[in-house]
C-alpha cells in the first residue's frame, strides 16, 4: 500500500504542476548552459544574471541557507498556505521542518539546482522562474554534462536516468519563484 501512496502522491503533484503551469512545455527551454536569456553558466554569480531583483534576492536567500546547512532562515520565505511542496498546496503546515526532518539532502538539493539553468514560465500567477530548466517535454538527451554533472551531486545515476521518462518528461526536484519574489514551490520528489 506504500507504493500505491507514493505514486499517488507522485501523479497528483505531477498534475498540480500541470495546472498551475500552463504552456509548461510550449515555451522553449534556454539551451543547455544557459541561464534564462544571460547565456551565463556556472557559478551561483552568474546564472543570477537577467532575474528579476525579487527573484534574485529570494534565490540568494535560499542559496545562502543551503551554504550554510541551516533551514531557519528559509521560513521567512514559506508561505505554507500557498507553498506547493512534495506534501501538496497548504497541506503540510510546516515544510521547513519537515525538510529538517529528512537531514541535509533538501538543502543540498536547493543549493544545487538554483546553480543551474532556469527557464522562464507564464503561469495563471504571473511570470515563473523555474529550475532547473526541464519541464515534461524534457529528455535525457536535453541534458548538458555540466547538468548532468550538477544533478549526480544529490542523484544517483539509476535516480537520474528515473527522473526523465518518456510520459513525464523530467520529474525530478523543481524550485519556483514568481517574479515578484514569491518561493511558490519546492517539488523534491515526483515518484510516478
Amino acid at each position: 500500500m506504500a507504493v500505491a501512496g507514493i505514486w499517488v502522491r507522485g501523479v497528483t503533484v505531477l498534475t498540480i504542476l500541470a495546472l498551475v503551469v500552463p504552456g509548461c512545455g510550449s515555451e522553449k527551454s534556454p539551451s543547455p548552459g544557459a541561464t534564462g536569456s544571460s547565456g551565463a553558466t556556472g557559478s551561483s554569480e552568474t546564472s543570477a544574471e537577467g532575474l528579476p531583483a525579487p527573484v534574485s534576492e529570494t534565490r540568494s536567500a535560499i542559496l545562502a541557507a543551503a551554504e550554510s546547512g541551516d533551514y531557519e532562515p528559509l521560513r521567512p520565505l514559506v508561505k505554507p498556505d500557498v507553498f506547493l511542496s512534495d506534501f501538496g498546496f497548504g497541506n503540510e503546515p510546516d515544510p521547513v521542518g519537515r525538510w529538517q526532518e529528512m537531514g541535509p539532502k533538501p538543502l543540498e538539493t536547493m543549493g544545487v539546482v538554483l546553480r543551474m539553468p532556469h527557464a522562464v514560465r507564464e503561469t495563471n500567477e504571473g511570470t515563473l522562474y523555474e529550475w532547473p530548466r526541464f519541464d515534461a517535454n524534457s529528455t535525457m538527451e536535453d541534458l548538458s554534462r555540466l547538468e548532468r554533472d550538477f544533478l549526480l551531486t544529490f542523484m544517483t545515476e539509476d535516480e537520474l536516468n528515473n527522473a526523465f521518462l518518456p510520459e513525464y518528461g523530467y520529474t525530478g526536484p523543481h524550485l519556483g519563484i514568481l517574479a515578484n519574489g514569491n518561493w511558490w514551490f519546492l517539488i523534491l520528489e515526483a515518484e510516478v
